[in-house]
């Protein structure tokens, strides 16, 4: 079998995963009337929108749909954010967040002003800020529930464990090599069994709050 089908089949399988489980979060929102359980549910279907069109324009023309990193990224930060900022309690790590975001937006905008070209290449910046920051705010978020009930654990351990993956591979990996050329395809797929993973454990997520309720978590 062609190594890049299979990797494109294998993408394929974890957006399928995707889409049930942005299905299900939405399908359950009028009954869970929380603003984080909101906040997944749109941050599920705002990646499987921008994941679509990275499969399809993958597939059609490979190597092309590097600028489509930006909107994943970015819409992973500003909801993710959003969930920490709710689930923080403590005052200054929600005004942290804010700052955070702000800051690292417009430096980022700031990138694609100073060279519009960049807009169709990575972003070593805009992976590695927004990445950190996600995976600092889940490791506070741990701290601070150390022996306490916790809330959205395996959705945040799933975040956790494809974040480091995703964000290793964008930051060290060959751009053509990860995404095209054989052998290194399989650091593509690895990248792809990690995304798997955190679809699983997100569906896991929302069989125990649909099970026991957002008020019994962990």
């Amino acid at each position: 079998m062609d190594p890049f089908f299979f990797g494109f089949a294998l993408s394929v399988f974890s957006l399928f995963l995707l889409l049930i489980n942005a299905i299900l979060f939405l399908s359950k929102i009028k009954k869970f009337n929380n603003p984080v359980y909101k906040y997944v549910a749109v941050y599920l279907i705002a990646l499987f929108i921008v994941e679509l069109f990275c499969n399809i324009i993958g597939y059609v023309k490979p190597g092309a749909n590097f600028f489509l990193s930006h909107f994943y990224f970015n819409a992973q930060f500003i909801l993710l954010s959003a969930v920490f900022y709710r689930l923080f309690s403590n005052q200054k790590l929600k005004k942290l967040v804010v700052a955070n975001y702000i800051i690292t937006t417009l430096i980022i905008a700031g990138i694609y002003i100073a060279d519009n070209d960049s807009f169709w290449e990575f972003n070593l910046f805009e992976i590695a800020a927004t990445s950190l920051l996600l995976l600092v705010y889940a490791f506070i978020h741990f701290y601070n529930t150390l022996g306490k009930k916790k809330s959205y654990f395996y959705l945040l351990i799933g975040m956790v464990l494809y974040v480091l993956c995703s964000s290793l591979i964008f930051l060290f990996g060959n751009y053509e090599l990860v995404f095209i050329e054989d052998p290194y395809i399989d650091i593509w797929i690895f990248n792809t069994l990690f995304y798997i993973i955190y679809q699983v454990l997100i569906f896991t997520e929302w069989r125990f709050i649909n099970k026991h309720g957002l008020d019994n978590e962990y």
